[in-house]
């Protein structure tokens, strides 16, 4: 799902010319779609918009408009996508990638065929509404998160994002659950660096104190984060709680705070880029670790 079409167009150039193999292998497939004559046309050739072709594809329908939204919703509603159950998750990617781009009418598209839509669909879904800030969906993102919190897959992580990108303030309350359930997720440290309040700070620093050291870079920053939205006097607050902590860890409280506000809100948000631009390029690919060109 292709979030930021600067960054997408410019990948798309570069392989043609830098990776000549790539571009004779996807050629066929980029040029049907630049040709393509309309948005039904372009429409039938997104099951096998693959690699450079998936590029094509969403600079395609980006040429179409917020006029596109209405035609990709009736797409989605209605028995094409059942058509390709194999490729039904990819499909779903980049019709929902392409209503990113339809403004006010891709926030009623989204609405409108949500329940066409499968766990995953939604998940997506429930990003974009985040991102073009459908605050009236924040119900229906939070209903969505409930339902998929449990699920062996990270479902959930969509709606959550949904929720982090409007602003609201049930996502604090979601990542203490995750938190106390000891669940792991890639975007972890990412959102509580953004929204994690007051109640996350122990639990970061029981995190740090059990040495695994893969994570605690990650660790610290989202603390950091936390600590720039508290304050220093909250924090060591937070840190301490009763007054004999106060005193029997005072001196090394100090010394980790004075380590956090070494850093400014900007660093944090430089390590965790992805979770602050409402530009990020492919999402779920970062996230995935997959390749655009695969």
């Amino acid at each position: 799902m292709h979030l930021d079409c600067r960054v997408e167009e410019t990948l798309g150039e570069a392989l043609r010319v830098f990776q000549p193999a790539i571009w004779q292998r996807d050629c066929q497939a980029v040029l049907r779609i630049e040709q393509a004559p309309d948005i039904e046309a372009t429409l039938d050739l997104t099951p096998g918009a693959m690699g450079l072709a998936d590029l094509a594809w969403a600079k395609r329908m980006r040429q179409f408009g917020p006029d596109a939204a209405d035609t990709i919703a009736a797409r989605i509603k209605g028995d094409w996508l059942s058509a390709y159950p194999k490729d039904r998750s990819g499909i779903q990617e980049r019709l929902i990638g392409a209503l990113r781009w339809c403004d006010d009418r891709g926030v009623a598209a989204l609405l409108s065929c949500w329940e066409s839509l499968d766990d995953y669909g939604r998940s997506l879904a429930a990003m974009v509404l985040g991102l073009l800030g459908a605050h009236q969906s924040a119900d229906r993102l939070w209903a969505c998160y409930q339902t998929t919190r449990s699920a062996a897959k990270d479902l959930f992580v969509g709606p959550l994002w949904g929720l982090i990108d409007l602003g609201d303030n049930r996502a604090a309350d979601a990542l203490v659950e995750l938190l106390d359930d000891q669940r792991e997720y890639y975007e972890k440290y990412g959102f509580v660096s953004r929204v994690g309040d007051h109640r996350v700070v122990l639990p970061l620093v029981f995190e740090l104190l059990r040495g695994v050291e893969e994570i605690k870079p990650d660790v610290m920053w989202a603390l950091t984060g936390v600590a720039h939205r508290l304050g220093r006097d909250v924090l060591h607050q937070q840190m301490t709680g009763d007054s004999d902590a106060q005193e029997s860890h005072s001196g090394n409280v100090e010394l980790l705070i004075d380590r956090l506000f070494q850093y400014s809100q900007g660093d944090v948000e430089r390590h965790f880029e992805t979770f602050y631009t409402k530009d990020a390029g492919s999402l779920l690919a970062l996230a995935k670790g997959q390749s655009l060109i695969a």
